[in-house]
């Protein structure tokens, strides 16, 4: 069969899966877990799951333009509770293979990518946020092959639900903030693991704060080399604005589409106004900009390149868009405020978007780190002066 062949053969098969596989399997069931396991059992059964992933890792071993199809014909199908297992097949499964970590690639793989387990990523901490270089989470080696980890971590969706995480932790504090990291995969049952959901104010509980009381994790459960921490976690923060840039439904959030705009200007009879229309005209502008964008990436990574700065890029104009969006849709739609009937399920859908807008601009890193990633690493700017550099981490003030 040519490619042409297969790849029409390919969109017919997965169209066909979002068609008459998925509807019947999400009817049996309501809650948020069972719901995202069911459809990720289901798509893993189908040999939709992990499509650019080696065999041997539990994926279909497919070039990377069977896994770009499938985003483009799943981005509006998928259902939204499948986010729990995002982490697991698009960050934790990539990284142990790039990284060469076969055996735990093996170990892993067919339970994220059929949603038997459930991964997290454990890298922010109350007092490194933007500031990611300055983990305090210390790991220390008993001399016995193992790591013994003590610290906190927060912001860490759905690390409730977590089986696996890979753990950003401080393992040489007197070595300068980004050489003493390393990067481990942390079972999130072991003793000395407990989480902690944080209320959010569209009531839903997608983060946590994770606590980290001498927490054992085995030596070969370190991805790379003591030290690597750092460039690993560049790697999966640029392999997750890239996921970012380019979601659909599924997404832990994007920005309200072009068309749920235009359905609330039309319910609401204003249309027909000036300031509306100039409203509107900007957000289609926004999401033809932003759908550009992702393809170029998309495009980069067809071509064999790994995600670069160029994702900033995307996750920046998809962060100014959301929050424009939202801004846009309270306006049509909440004419005395930010307030509505909790019986009407549509209104309470948007009014949740409308809240979790102000997200976009922190999950996968803030505006402002995306501003000096394009700035640095785009347009070749001079990088900000900083005292830190070369310091030993354990010199450094309230390190």
């Amino acid at each position: 069969m040519n490619t042409t062949h297969a790849a029409t053969d390919f969109r017919n098969r997965v169209n066909t899966f979002f068609t008459c596989e998925v509807p019947p399997i999400l009817e049996q069931h309501t809650e948020f877990r069972p719901r995202g396991s069911a459809y990720r059992r289901a798509l893993f059964d189908a040999g939709l799951a992990g499509l650019n992933i080696p065999r041997i890792y539990g994926g279909q071993g497919m070039p990377d333009e069977f896994e770009s199809a499938f985003a483009e014909l799943s981005v509006e199908s998928t259902p939204p509770e499948d986010k729990i297992h995002h982490v697991g097949e698009h960050l934790i499964l990539p990284i142990l293979i790039e990284f060469g970590e076969h055996d735990l690639a093996a170990e892993f793989g067919s339970a994220l990518l059929s949603g038997t387990q459930i991964g997290c990523q454990l890298f922010s901490e109350p007092d490194a946020g933007s500031d990611l270089p300055g983990v305090r989470t210390r790991a220390v080696s008993d001399g016995d092959d193992r790591w013994i980890v003590s610290g906190q971590k927060v912001w860490t969706s759905y690390a409730q639900y977590a089986d696996v995480g890979i753990l950003l932790a401080r393992t040489d504090p007197e070595a300068p903030k980004h050489k003493g990291l390393s990067m481990f995969v942390l079972d999130m049952h072991a003793p000395g693991v407990e989480v902690r959901p944080l209320r959010q104010m569209t009531g839903d509980s997608e983060f946590n704060e994770v606590f980290l009381d001498e927490v054992h994790i085995p030596g070969h459960r370190m991805i790379g080399a003591p030290g690597d921490g750092w460039k690993i976690a560049t790697s999966v923060l640029g392999r997750e604005r890239r996921s970012v840039s380019r979601s659909g439904s599924a997404s832990s959030r994007r920005p309200l589409p072009v068309d749920t705009l235009v359905r609330l200007a039309e319910c609401n009879g204003r249309l027909g106004e000036s300031a509306v229309q100039q409203d509107l005209l900007e957000a289609w502008m926004g999401e033809r900009a932003a759908a550009l964008i992702s393809s170029r990436i998309s495009a980069r990574t067809l071509a064999g390149h790994l995600p670069g700065p160029e994702t900033s890029l995307g996750k920046l104009h998809r962060t100014r868009n959301g929050q424009r969006n939202a801004r846009v849709a309270a306006d049509l739609a909440f004419t005395a405020g930010a307030s509505w009937d909790p019986s009407d399920a549509a209104t309470t859908a948007l009014a949740r978007e409308i809240l979790d807008a102000p997200g976009l601009g922190i999950g996968g890193g803030t505006d402002e780190i995306q501003r000096n990633t394009i700035g640095e690493r785009i347009l070749g700017l001079p990088r900000e002066p900083s005292p830190e550099r070369g310091t030993p981490f354990n010199r450094l003030k309230n390190s």
